[in-house]
This record gives C-alpha cells, structure tokens and sequence, in this order.
C-alpha cells in the first residue's frame, strides 16, 4: 500500500487528507501536527469581537481517525525531503509521497517588539482572554492595531479586527473618549485587491471615525511609556497595541533545503510539486508569485492548492489525470451589522490579477458561516 505523509493539519493538511481518503481508500494517509486541534483564523476574530468563543469553531484532529486518516500529535524535528523522511518527536516517518503543509510562524522580530506592556500579537489564540480583559478595562487612550511587516496571513485580517474592536468599544459606551487606529507598512489597505477595494476599505474605517495610518511601518515599541515609533520619525500612544506579525517560514524548512530566494517554499504554481521527487507543498509556508507580487497567505488558497496537490499524489502514485490550481480565490472582508463583502476572482491571472470586491450584505456573512461550518463538517465533523 503506497503511503502518503501530510505535514500540518491547517487548511492544506485537512483539505489534501480529505481529497485523498474519500477518492482513493487504497492509499494509507498519515497526518502530523504539534497541535491536536484545528479552527479557522476569523473564528479568533469572533472571539475577541464577542460573537462567538473561539472552542465553538474549533475541532479536534483526533477527528480525522474515524475518517481512516492516522493522526500523530507530534513536533516535526526534521524532514529529508530527497528521502521522502520526516523525523519527529514520535519517530521517523517514510513515505512514498510528502506534502508539506506546515503553515508560517509569526516573525521572531515582530514578536519581540510586541514584548511590552500593553502590546499584543493579534493573531495568537493564546493571548485572546488577556486581549479582552485589556480591551475591556480601557475607558480613554486609544486602541491601536498595527501591521508591523508582509507578507502576513489574511489581508483583510487587521481591518476587520479593528472595525471589530470600534464595534465592541462602542457596545461598551467608552467609544467617544478612546480613539481607534491602524497602521500599515503598506500605501493602502489592500493591495492584493487594487486600488478601488482599498478605497471601498478606507471609507469604511473613516465613516467609524478609525484613523488610518498608511505607510507607517513601526520601527519601535516603547512598552514603559506605552507609544509605537514608525520608521518615520512620527510617535503614537497607546493603551491596547494590537500587532500582526509578517509570516515566516518554519525553521525546520530551511534545515531541509526546502526554502528558496523567497524565504518560502517555491512549488510549481500550478501543480504544487517541490524540485523534490514526489514532494508538494502548499499555503502560507509557500510563495506562489502573481503579477501583484504573490498569492496572499488565506486558507482558502491552502485548501484548493491542498486539493490540487492531493490529486496530483494520487495520479503519480495510482495513476489518473493530473490537476492545476486556477489561482481562484476569495477573501472575507467582513464588516459592522453581520455584513461581508467578498474580495474573489483570479489571483494568478495575467498582466495583473482580475480581482474584483462585492459589496457587503448578511447574505454573505450567512455564506461565511457555512463555509466554516461545511469545511469543520467534512474534514472532522
């Protein structure tokens, strides 16, 4: 029985481990993870927006048992992917096919500057029940969310935290005496999406009375005296520094030989296949080049390249047609009142990605939740 080794149990890991056990039940599918849980990024946001608490949107891994995949909790020591060999924490492992879904880690650089009073890394699930408390007991000041470098995962991610975090200071009465802000390295909000969807964004933050603090990248964060310093001479005071960490590539990667000029793996854009025999890799631990720079770091490209990349082991391994990812995609933007907006089109298209943003409804915030809803369902329900 040919055997398939998944590294990572985010959205490439589970969307691949899918495909392939309700396709090819013949095939012998183990997957590794440090965690023994999944949840998608937004279900944070909905945690520290007060919609919902983060266990209701997330699943065990142990899950993928009953669906004929092994699982095996464990932390990645080494991978030699010439060999198909992925050393762990519970042994080594071979196999006739690997794919490489280990997902990014926060900038150890970023993290250090959010090591201050007051200052925290928006994206880490752990912090959120401090996050809360701090968001909770402000009554002036100002709470500000900073982007402190790219490429990092979600682009839509800080704004809607921040129209989050304006939503829940005004529910609690204290919005007229704290000020909210974002900063962003970056011209506008969303290159990704073109100038028309960062404007569309831009109004948003404005008609909430959110300052927008475009190319301001944060060169330091002054925890005793609670202001973040930009690269350009001009300070900011804070109560609550909310920061996103550009994403970096796991360590072990580079050990492996894995990493190219990028900082990420490199696959074939279209069929996910490294320059190693038998070896893919998809999501966030990838850089995929487009016209605009790169694919953006979202699960739903993780899953559609994980499903890809998963069809394309099976026809190399069994036989069968070959697949390629369109490079179609959507983001969630979603905004105040259960309302989103879909950032969606071809990402990979050429002379420069055809990309267009819906305007927001509930229709679609509906169309959010069952997207998490029918992923957990299939993958671990």
């Amino acid at each position: 029985m040919a055997r398939v080794v998944i590294i990572g149990g985010g959205f490439g890991g589970l969307a691949a481990a899918h495909e392939l056990r309700s396709a090819h039940p013949e095939l012998e599918v183990t997957l590794l993870d440090r965690r023994d849980h999944f949840f998608m990024g937004f279900a944070k946001l909905w945690d520290l927006a007060g919609v919902r608490p983060l266990a209701g949107g997330t699943r065990s891994l142990h899950a993928l048992e009953r669906r004929g995949v092994r699982f095996v909790q464990t932390e990645v020591t080494g991978i030699d992917p010439a060999a198909r060999q992925v050393d762990t924490d519970a042994g080594s492992f071979d196999a006739d096919a690997l794919l490489i879904a280990l997902g990014a880690i926060h900038a150890p650089a970023h993290l250090s500057l959010l090591d201050a009073p007051g200052a925290h890394d928006l994206y880490d699930p752990a912090a959120l029940p401090l996050m809360r408390a701090e968001l909770d007991s402000v009554v002036d000041g100002r709470v500000l969310v900073s982007i402190l470098g790219g490429p990092f995962q979600c682009p839509p991610a800080p704004f809607e935290a921040v129209l989050a975090l304006d939503e829940r200071l005004r529910r609690r009465g204290v919005r007229d005496r704290v000020e909210v802000a974002i900063s962003t390295p970056q011209p506008m909000t969303l290159p990704v999406a073109g100038v028309d969807a960062s404007r569309y964004l831009a109004s948003h933050l404005g008609e909430r009375g959110i300052q927008l603090l475009a190319e301001h990248a944060v060169d330091r964060v002054d925890g005793a005296g609670r202001t973040v310093t930009f690269t350009n001479g001009t300070s900011l005071g804070y109560s609550v520094l909310l920061g996103v960490p550009a994403a970096s590539a796991p360590p072990v990667l580079a050990t492996a030989g894995l990493i190219g000029p990028s900082g990420f793996v490199e696959p074939d854009p279209r069929t996910l296949r490294t320059r190693f025999d038998r070896v893919y890799a998809v999501g966030d631990c990838t850089h995929i080049p487009n016209a605009s720079g790169a694919l953006p770091k979202a699960g739903v490209f993780a899953a559609s390249q994980g499903a890809v990349a998963a069809r394309n082991i099976a026809a190399e391994l069994l036989g069968g047609e070959s697949a390629r990812f369109d490079g179609y995609g959507l983001c969630f933007l979603e905004l105040p009142g259960q309302r989103v907006a879909f950032v969606e089109g071809d990402f990979l298209a050429e002379p420069q990605p055809e990309v267009t943003l819906t305007s927001a409804d509930h229709e679609r915030y509906l169309r959010k939740q069952a997207f998490e809803r029918e992923r957990l369902d299939a993958w671990l329900g």
